[in-house]
């Protein structure tokens, strides 16, 4: 069993590592196109507002002067200024060291506020006369995001093969009984080949973020406490999802696809119901009751890692990492799944 299972791992392995290349190929496109940062194409990059309401960027580079400069240290400077809008923007290409992109806007008036996602802070500042808007790129990266991002494509590898001991049952069952080894053995060996290859998805997702940075940027990266906790907690967390599609599979012949299939929509929405205020109404106060503690075996509940990006300095669009609370959790709810589905599989017959 252990060896038909390390196939079928070299084979999702293969399958994985060709749509990463596929993902790479699609993100340096995106890179030299969309997301670079140019005297071409700054300004649709930039959300701007003058006096007269949103600007076009196509009327601004139609209607402005462009001047090309260099510095004395080497940076390559691109001034677009376009008098009637009120609109001046200067761009400062460092090269690997990223790019360095001032937007003024006359005689608008709003309130600071500074952004920041992954390599990319966006900052507007009230200046007299209008406000500027200064983007720069390349900026030191916490290595969680590439975490966040490998572990998200490990969940998918960990539920395509979150069913080994249904595999066997359908149609192996006898084959595998004829091993001269304790069956406790050889589903332990399965899921042992199983996380292998979904350690190998998180390493090779890892790899392909970073020569996708590499490629347009210089190697900026930032690494501390916390992205050791967003490394663990998502391993702890794929460890966890795993071994719950194996305890819910292990007894199956059939029909094990389904459950594999419906297993995210399932997870993320008992997930959501019992996180959300859904309002006092006594139907919604029912569904909570009832997804609350469908929630605390649900891997979904405690895997998250803090916030995608910041406002003003604050976190924004997440919950933060909480080691003392989720690891254990995910820790316990691993070795409880393991039991569940060896023991089932231990009493499926033949």
């Amino acid at each position: 069993m252990p060896y038909v299972e390390w196939l079928r791992v070299g084979r999702c392995v293969k399958c994985t590592a060709i749509v990463l290349g596929v993902i790479l190929f699609l993100i340096v496109v995106a890179e030299f196109t969309v997301l670079n940062f140019g005297s071409k194409n700054a300004l649709a990059q930039v959300d701007l507002h003058t006096s007269h309401g949103e600007v076009n960027a196509a009327l601004i580079m139609k209607n402005a002067t462009t001047t090309l400069s260099t510095l004395p240290d080497g940076t390559k400077r691109s001034t677009i200024v376009n008098a009637p809008e009120g609109v001046r923007v200067t761009i400062d290409d460092h090269g690997y060291s990223g790019k360095h992109i001032e937007v003024f806007e006359r005689s608008v008036s709003q309130p600071s506020k500074l952004i920041g996602f992954g390599p990319v802070t966006y900052q507007r500042v009230p200046v007299p006369g209008g406000s500027k808007v200064a983007i720069d790129t390349n900026k030191p990266e916490d290595f969680a995001y590439y975490a966040a991002i490998a572990t998200f494509l490990a969940l998918i590898v960990a539920t395509v093969l979150g069913a080994p001991f249904a595999r066997q049952n359908d149609g192996h069952l006898e084959i595998a009984l004829t091993n001269p080894a304790p069956r406790t053995a050889l589903g332990l060996g399965a899921m042992i080949a199983d996380v292998t290859g979904i350690a190998a998805a998180w390493v090779m997702t890892v790899a392909v973020l970073f020569i996708a940075h590499i490629v347009q940027y210089a190697p900026n990266y930032t690494y501390g406490p916390r992205d050791t906790e967003v490394i663990v907690l998502g391993f702890a967390g794929l460890l966890a999802w795993y071994a719950m599609l194996c305890a819910a599979t292990a007894s199956m012949r059939r029909a094990y696809g389904v459950v594999l299939g419906i297993s995210w929509p399932v997870a993320s929405l008992v997930a959501v119901l019992a996180r959300v205020d859904l309002g006092g109404a006594p139907m919604a106060q029912l569904v909570h009751w009832l997804a609350t503690p469908l929630s605390w075996i649900d891997p979904f509940n405690y895997l998250h890692f803090g916030p995608a990006f910041t406002v003003n300095g604050s976190p924004a669009g997440s919950l933060a990492v909480s080691l003392e609370n989720e690891l254990p959790a995910l820790l316990i709810l691993s070795l409880v799944y393991v039991a569940l589905a060896i023991v089932q599989w231990r009493r499926v017959e033949a």
